[in-house]
């Protein structure tokens, strides 16, 4: 699922100058296929649009996405570089409609349903969705989905 997101938003990535790197081990889990390669495409999505360089750096913005297994959970992992965000302001991004108060819509941005729809996907998976800031900017979102075998017909993210 990292890797189809990641082929279908490459062309946006590369219209705005932004390095995506995907790595990690497969880690599988059930659930619809739909609605998870939509969790993971909204998260790579986001991790795109709202990307600036990292603090104090000339180059690109960056964007990371790791898959493993985790004790009995299949995580999956989505940074990028960004503005310096606050963990006060992080808690409220799976609101509806929130896109951060300096945020301007444009071609490619949403109205602020990406991380509530993911929240939302997740929850009616079993699984949790953690938002942390990065140290220098940017987000840290992992998705933690109950981890299964490959062979009891699963996704793997």
């Amino acid at each position: 699922l990292a890797e189809d997101a990641v082929e279908t938003l490459l062309p946006l990535a590369e219209d705005r100058g932004i390095a995506i790197e995907n790595s990690g081990e497969v880690a599988t889990t059930s659930g619809s296929r739909t609605l998870l390669q939509q969790v993971t495409t909204n998260l790579v999505h986001n991790a795109i649009v709202h990307n600036v360089p990292a603090s104090g750096r000339d180059e690109a913005g960056s964007v990371w996405i790791t898959t493993s297994p985790r004790a009995d959970w299949a995580a999956l992992t989505v940074e990028n570089t960004g503005d310096v965000l606050t963990p006060e302001h992080v808690a409220t991004l799976v609101e509806p409609f929130n896109r951060g108060a300096a945020r301007v819509r444009t071609e490619h941005t949403g109205v602020g349903l990406g991380l509530a729809i993911v929240d939302t996907i997740v929850d009616a998976h079993g699984g949790r969705l953690e938002l942390t800031p990065r140290r220098g900017g940017g987000l840290r979102a992992t998705v933690l989905l109950p981890l299964l075998t490959p062979s009891s017909g699963t996704a793997a993210v």
